[in-house]
């Protein structure tokens, strides 16, 4: 039967250092990290770089990696493919760093991965969810559960709580959107639920109003869809100001609530009352009281946590393995992880066979106020 170890972090990591050697203050374990710190999730920002850092400050107060403080290289993936790469090979060309963590959008993160693969980089990333990363290779972990369970989950939830069957799709054009718009209409169309409009729309546009007439064309009776944050912004105000967004008259549903209107919540809370979608489920009291010190406020993003819990895994399988070296940290992964008891979708961080999360949970939530809540019919 696996275990789990509930103690604090830092008491964890302290055994893992235990025996191991001094190192000079000059020398570092050099992680780097990509970020959306602009672009479309740009809102959440603040959030995913909070994550790294409270790990890597329980971590170098436990002593750092085999007794070197842990530094973070952080670069701007803007929320695009093209810097994203452009970052990702600066963190290895230049900076020479052995292992990458963060990436967040799968369109981002999945040809950063097939070049981490490709030059013997480990990467542990979170939180893209395509299937796709499935196949890329050894050096490829996530930290977040991928969109054969979304795609099942959201199409459940949709026609069970709707009662309806004429439904409406609207998921953007690249790796994650695909993905996730795959295994929705599979498992919709298993149901026997008829798609009657099936939208794929391009990011960074200021305008989607053709995009929702479109959708809206031949009267579906719900919509699924999903969004970042600056697309869901623009969408969820033209719907609104559309007269399109009644979800008394036309529910919506989105598979990644946060990730698709973390600004609208903000911003123009009262246009989005009622839509109903998914989310991964609160952090863990560890991690939520130390963002609070820290920061002052609540988590905006479940997913910073998954930063967190990276972050503390790497760290971990670094020690365990008593290297730096990426293809020793990759094999102790899979040792670490039966033991971590994790801050994220639900703090079971076991890695599957190639390196996906196979036990994170996501949870139903309604919008009430700017705010998410659990939703039960």
């Amino acid at each position: 039967m696996r275990k789990y170890v509930y103690t604090v972090i830092i008491a964890i990591l302290a055994v893992l250092l235990i025996g191991v050697g001094s190192a000079t203050a000059a020398e570092t374990f050099k992680v780097g990290i990509l970020c959306p710190i602009t672009g479309t999730q740009a809102v959440m920002s603040e959030d995913l770089m909070t994550g790294f850092k409270l790990a890597q400050e329980e971590i170098n107060a436990a002593g750092g990696v085999l007794g070197r403080p842990i530094e973070l290289i952080i670069e701007d993936t803007e929320t695009r493919p093209a810097p994203g790469m452009d970052a990702a090979r600066k963190l290895i060309g230049v900076d020479r760093v052995k292992v990458i963590s963060g990436g967040f959008s799968s369109g981002v993160a999945l040809p950063i991965a097939k070049y981490c693969q490709k030059n013997g980089i480990l990467a542990v990333l979170q939180p893209p969810t395509s299937p796709l990363f499935r196949g890329v290779g050894d050096y490829i972990f996530l930290t977040n559960v991928l969109d054969n369970y979304k795609g099942k989950v959201i199409a459940d939830f949709a026609a069970a709580d709707s009662g309806k069957r004429k439904f409406a799709l609207m998921f953007m054009n690249n790796a994650f959107g695909m993905a996730l718009r795959e295994e929705t209409i599979k498992n919709l169309k298993a149901q026997g639920v008829e798609i009657i409009t099936d939208v794929v729309y391009e990011l960074n546009k200021v305008d989607y109003k053709a995009e929702l007439q479109r959708l809206f064309s031949k009267n579906p009776e719900v919509i699924i869809g999903t969004y970042y944050a600056k697309e869901g912004m623009v969408t969820a105000k033209q719907a609104y100001e559309m007269g399109l967004l009644n979800v008394d008259k036309v529910p919506w549903y989105c598979p990644e609530t946060t990730s698709s209107f973390a600004s609208a919540m903000k911003e123009i809370p009262q246009v989005l009352e009622g839509m109903k979608g998914l989310n991964p489920l609160d952090p863990g009291s560890l991690y939520t009281e130390k963002f609070k010190k820290k920061m002052g406020r609540d988590p905006i993003t479940a997913y910073a946590a998954m930063n967190y819990d990276a972050l503390i895994l790497i760290a971990m399988a670094a020690n365990f393995a008593q290297s730096t070296d990426p293809k020793a940290i990759r094999d102790n992964l899979r040792k670490v992880d039966d033991w971590y008891r994790g801050q994220s979708t639900g703090g079971d961080k076991r890695f599957d066979e190639d390196g996906m999360q196979g036990f994170g949970q996501y949870e139903k939530v309604i919008i009430k106020g700017g705010k998410l809540f659990p939703y039960k019919k």
